[in-house]
């Protein structure tokens, strides 16, 4: 048994050691394998944890606020009655425009002559206006005004004419003679 104990004391003496050589050099194998390379110093190992704005965590962006359904609707019936609003409007000035265009000053003076001359000026109590030049209807204001007497009807007709500028003279003489 001695010499059992020998030998164990002799392997425990070569084996310790060796095992402590075979971990020194694995680990010397490993570090030398690496890429990485040694810290100069300390200094630069030890980087302040929020050095770089990347390495901080940004919050989560948040979604606008999406609106209701029933704001959804009621700013769409506001939009649509703007621009129904709008819109009338439009259609009434050009409506407006094209009365005015439909029914030009002439029209409005021959308002009042349309019971004896009739409504296409085709004569009726009054002489026939249709088949005369607009320069003769003038020129027959013209004196039924200064109160010429122009026959018959001179006293009904210079009443009338009292009351026209030559601008309505001119109107009603082009007006009638587009009745045709």
């Amino acid at each position: 048994m001695k010499n059992q104990a020998t030998n164990q004391t002799k392997f425990h003496a070569v084996a310790k050691p060796l095992a402590l050589t075979m971990l020194f050099s694995a680990m010397f194998a490993l570090s030398a394998c690496s890429n990485d390379e040694a810290p100069q110093s300390t200094a630069e190992t030890e980087k302040p944890a929020a050095q770089n704005a990347m390495d901080v965590k940004q919050p989560e962006p948040k979604p606008a606020p999406q609106p209701t359904l029933q704001q959804q609707t009621e700013d769409t019936a506001a939009k649509a009655a703007e621009t129904i609003s709008t819109a009338k409007e439009e259609v009434k000035q050009e409506v407006e425009k094209q009365v005015a265009e439909a029914a030009p000053a002439g029209a409005t003076v021959y308002a009042t002559c349309v019971g004896c001359h009739g409504a296409k000026g085709e004569g009726g109590m009054g002489p026939n206006l249709s088949s005369q030049t607009p320069a003769d209807i003038v020129a027959k204001l013209k004196k039924y005004k200064a109160g010429e007497q122009m026959g018959p009807m001179t006293g009904v007709m210079a009443p009338m004419a009292a009351g026209l500028s030559e601008e309505d003279m001119q109107a009603v003489a082009e007006y009638v003679v587009t009745l045709k």
